[in-house]
C-alpha cells in the first residue's frame, strides 16, 4: 500500500507523523545512510531565572580546556562577510572588472502588501543566455519587508513569469530544485573563489522564491532582483555546489532560552567549503558551527559566526573563508541553534516567520552534487518509545530513497 494513500487517510498530524516514521524505518532497514550524531557532553543543566529557562543541552565540547580555562579558537581562516555590489541591467558588460564577461539579471515581483501581511511567492523564468555560461558571482537586492529569498537552478521546462503562491523551503528540502543562494539581507554578493564557477545551460531556467512579511505600518511593494556575473569557460578549474544541513526538530517552550543539542555532520573527503551562512527565524539568537576532525573531536574549531560578530537572524550574511575549509574522510561540522522565546506560545518548526528553523548551508567544490542532511532529533526517540527499532538519526539526500517524501515529512512537523 502506498505511503501517500496512508497519509491521505490519516486524520491528524500525530498519525501522519507515525506513518512517515514507519516508512522511514522500512526504507532505512534496506540501505545504509550517512552518520549524524548528537554529542553527549555529560554536563548537567543548571537552574536559571524563570525568564531564561534552558530546556536543552547547552554544553560545548570545545568551550573549555582541561584546566577549565577558556579555549582559544584560532581557525587560521579569514572569515569575512561578503561584500555587496551594485545592480546592473540584463546582459551588460562589466567594464570595471575585466574578469567578468557579462551579467545576466532576473527578478521576482511586484505585488502590494498591507501591514501585517505575510506571503511567499515564486516565479520561474528563463535567462537570456543562448550558450553555456559559467557564473562566478551571484548578487541580490531585496526591497524592504523581505524575510528571505531563495534562488534555484531549476529543472522546470515552462516559464511562470507571474508571481504565484508557493511553500517556503520545500524545493530546498526535497532537492527538487538546486538552490544557488539563500539571502536574508537587503543587498548581498556571493563571489566564488578564483577559477571556481557554476555552469548554466543555454536558456537556463531559474526559480525565485521570495518570502515577505510586512512588519511596517504602511503598505509595501515586494520585489527582488538577482544578478549573475559570468567568466570565460577557459578560466574555470572547478565546478561548485551546495550543502544544506540542519534539523527540523524544534520545540521551544514559552518564555525560555533554548538550545538544540550539538550535532555532528560529515563532509565528504576532498571537499573545500568556501562560504557559509546560518538561518533561524525571529526568536533565533545564534547558529554556531565548528569544524571537527570527527564526531569524537573534543576541541572543534569555531568558524561561524565569525569571531567578533554577533549572529543576527534578520541579517545573517554569507561568511566566506580564505583559504577554503578543507576536509578529509570523517571530518565535518558540529552545529547547534539557540533561541529566546519571549512569547507565551510554544514555538515549533515551520515556514512562517512566527515559527522557527535551524539550518546552515555551505558552498563547496569540487562538485559532488547538491546534498541535504536533516537530523530527526526527538522524532527518532518518539518512534523508539512506540516500540519501533533501528530508527535512523538522519535523512541525507539525494542519497536515499526517502528523499521524495521529504516535503510531506516537513509539512507534518
Amino acid at each position: 500500500m502506498s505511503p501517500f494513500y496512508l497519509l491521505d487517510c490519516a486524520t491528524n498530524k500525530e498519525d501522519r507523523m507515525r506513518i512517515l516514521i514507519f516508512t522511514l524505518i522500512v526504507s532505512f532497514s534496506a540501505c545504509a545512510s550517512d552518520t549524524v550524531q548528537s554529542v553527549d557532553t555529560g554536563q548537567n543543566e543548571t537552574d536559571v531565572s524563570a525568564s531564561e529557562t534552558n530546556t536543552s543541552d547547552t554544553s560545548d565540547p570545545s568551550d573549555t580546556t582541561p584546566d577549565g580555562s577558556e579555549s582559544p579558537l584560532d581557525t587560521g581562516v579569514d572569515a569575512t562577510a561578503a561584500d555587496t555590489g551594485s545592480p546592473q541591467e540584463d546582459v551588460v558588460e562589466d567594464t570595471s572588472t575585466p574578469f567578468i564577461e557579462e551579467t545576466y539579471s532576473i527578478f521576482v515581483g511586484d505585488w502590494d502588501m498591507g501591514p501585517g501581511d505575510e506571503t511567499t511567492k515564486c516565479v520561474v523564468k528563463r535567462l537570456s543566455n543562448t550558450e553555456e555560461i559559467w557564473v562566478q558571482a551571484i548578487r541580490t537586492v531585496l526591497s524592504k519587508g523581505s524575510h528571505h529569498m531563495i534562488v534555484y537552478k531549476s529543472d522546470d521546462e515552462e516559464e511562470r513569469p507571474e508571481p504565484f503562491s508557493c511553500t517556503p523551503f520545500v524545493e530546498t528540502l526535497s532537492g527538487g530544485g538546486y538552490p544557488l543562494i539563500i539571502t536574508q539581507i537587503a543587498e548581498e554578493t556571493l563571489a566564488f573563489p578564483d577559477a571556481v564557477a557554476l555552469r548554466f545551460e543555454p536558456g537556463q531556467m531559474i526559480r525565485i522564491e521570495a518570502h515577505y512579511l510586512n512588519y511596517y505600518p504602511e503598505d509595501i511593494v515586494a520585489h527582488g532582483d538577482v544578478y549573475f556575473d559570468t567568466i570565460n569557460a577557459d578560466d574555470v578549474e572547478h565546478e561548485m555546489d551546495m550543502l544544506f544541513y540542519g534539523t527540523p526538530d524544534i520545540e521551544i517552550p514559552p518564555n525560555t532560552v533554548h538550545h538544540t543539542p550539538w550535532y555532528f555532520l560529515d563532509v565528504k573527503d576532498g571537499k573545500k567549503v568556501f562560504a557559509m551562512t546560518g538561518h533561524t527565524h525571529q526568536m533565533g539568537t545564534n547558529v554556531e558551527v565548528k569544524v571537527a576532525t570527527g564526531a569524537d573531536d573534543e576541541n572543534p574549531v569555531s568558524v561561524y559566526p565569525p569571531e567578533g560578530e554577533i549572529f543576527d537572524w534578520a541579517e545573517a550574511p554569507v561568511t566566506q573563508f580564505t583559504p577554503p575549509l578543507s576536509f578529509s574522510e570523517g571530518e565535518g561540522f558540529f552545529y547547534r541553534c539557540s533561541w529566546d522565546n519571549t512569547t507565551d506560545e510554544t514555538l515549533k518548526f515551520g515556514e512562517s516567520g512566527t515559527d522557527e528553523m535551524c539550518f546552515f548551508w555551505m558552498y563547496y567544490y569540487p562538485s559532488d552534487g547538491y546534498r541535504i542532511c536533516l537530523n530527526l532529533g526527538s522524532y527518532t526517540q518518539r518512534a523508539t518509545d512506540l516500540g519501533l527499532s533501528n530508527i535512523p538519526d538522519d535523512i541525507c539526500c539525494p542519497d536515499h530513497a526517502l528523499c521524495d517524501l521529504l516535503p510531506l515529512f516537513i509539512d507534518d512537523f
